[in-house]
């Protein structure tokens, strides 16, 4: 009998083992992807443009992606600008230089796109009297030590990748911003080539303007990611 119980209960081990390796786990859910999560569309970044100098990115270097260093030296180039109404019609503003060097540590293949979105300039706690209409207009011209295929390149190797022009474009904020206009540009090809770029802005005046002023404004890009999860 005892030999029976046996093999009885190593039968009974035998069949529950092997039904094991028959069953499908069937999972509640399908899996999807962070693009799927984000129903496809990229992650949105904002910058606002303070009294931040080029030198102080290491600042905000775990709040802000590496990649956004360009982004935010455009959007500087400008806020960084003191206007004068002592000293006639010529203003100049600071060419500035990008070391990029830094994004070689990125993977980009693991990112999909990058977008530059919005670029706005105002006065930095407009008085009443503050007006931006003496601009005729506002450009920022970028040199690459690696080109790329977009806007048309000068004679001196620059392209003109934001601008507003006072004969096309309108101002905003009761006329203390300026909404520019940006140049279709592909940046991930643009960061991932180049490891310094070189920024001009130019500003044409039509009149001196009726108080001193401190540009301010903000700056949005985004980034689609492709991480294959």
């Amino acid at each position: 009998m005892k030999i029976l119980s046996k093999f009885t209960v190593l039968a009974m081990v035998v069949m529950a083992l092997s039904s094991c390796g028959r069953e499908k786990l069937t999972p509640i859910y399908q899996t999807v992807t962070i693009n799927q999560l984000k129903k496809d569309k990229p992650i949105n970044f904002s910058y606002q443009i303070d009294d931040t100098q080029i030198d102080e990115y290491a600042k905000n270097a775990a709040k802000f992606p590496l990649f956004g260093k360009l982004f935010q030296a455009i959007a500087i180039v400008l806020a960084n600008s003191s206007i004068s109404n002592s000293g006639g019609h010529d203003l100049e503003l600071a060419a500035v230089d990008v070391d990029l060097s830094t994004l070689s540590a990125i993977d980009f293949d693991l990112i999909q796109l990058i977008n530059l979105d919005s670029l706005i300039v105002s006065v930095r706690n407009a008085k009443s009297r503050d007006s931006l209409t003496f601009i005729d207009k506002l450009e920022i011209h970028l040199k690459l030590d690696s080109p790329i295929e977009g806007p048309p390149v000068d004679a001196d190797g620059y392209s003109t990748i934001v601008y507003y022009d006072r004969a096309k474009d309108s101002l905003d904020c009761d006329g203390r911003c300026i909404k520019l206009n940006l140049a279709s540009i592909d940046w991930k090809k643009l960061l991932q080539t180049n490891k310094l770029v070189h920024l001009r802005p130019k500003l044409v005046i039509n009149s001196v303007p009726l108080s001193t002023m401190k540009l301010a404004g903000s700056i949005d890009f985004s980034v689609k990611f492709n991480l294959g999860f």
